[in-house]
């Protein structure tokens, strides 16, 4: 369970990847809760897009499968995102921190030893739910109708389980197989369907 060289190699890729896609997820969600706007229904704009922002924790620890791996690579990826121009600024560091550990808290349950789908769709399950909570915290969805804080929490979980319960491993296991995820414990048996 001791961190190697190549794990914080992976952390670090990761962290600049994801970086990218939150930035870009944040502009798509703002373009979006643009469009919704007249509609009465701008929080709703970036629901779609939780998936992305949780992929960072979802890839790393789905590979690595070490504590802390995906609160941290979740975390930098944020530091990246904020360093390229997030116009929420440096709140999203805490984000990343709560997103980290929200979806992180099922493998830490389960002592890092299962990463099926239901696993991985629990995981998403939960980081939705801790991150709403959150989100009613810090940034006022307090003030937002349950009706509609209810279909946002439910967008929130489609996104986050389609890609990170769906997508993510299927990337993570296409990489594992062309050899490029060799040495990880994606690789190393853990997956038992995986060929590497």
């Amino acid at each position: 369970m001791k961190w190697k060289l190549k794990d914080i190699l992976m952390i670090a890729v990761c962290a600049v990847l994801f970086g990218v896609i939150f930035l870009g997820a944040t502009y798509a969600g703002g373009a979006l809760y643009g469009l919704l706007l007249p509609l009465g229904m701008p929080s709703l704009g970036y629901e779609p897009f939780y998936g992305l922002y949780f992929m960072a924790v979802a890839f790393a620890v789905y590979v690595i499968r070490k504590p802390g791996v995906g609160i941290v690579a979740e975390i930098l990826a944020a530091v990246i995102e904020t360093l390229m121009g997030n116009f929420f600024g440096p709140i999203i560091i805490l984000s990343g921190f709560v997103q980290g550990a929200g979806f992180e808290l099922i493998f830490a349950l389960t002592k890092y030893k299962r990463f099926d789908f239901k696993t991985m769709a629990l995981a998403a399950v939960i980081c939705s739910c801790v991150t709403l909570g959150y989100n009613l915290i810090v940034s006022g969805y307090d003030m937002i109708a349950l009706p509609v804080l209810a279909l946002m929490l439910a967008v929130r979980i489609v996104s986050a389980v389609v890609i990170d319960a769906i997508v993510t491993p299927r990337l993570a296991d296409g990489l594992a197989r062309a050899g490029v995820l060799g040495g990880y414990a994606v690789c190393e048996g853990v997956a038992k369907d995986l060929d590497c």
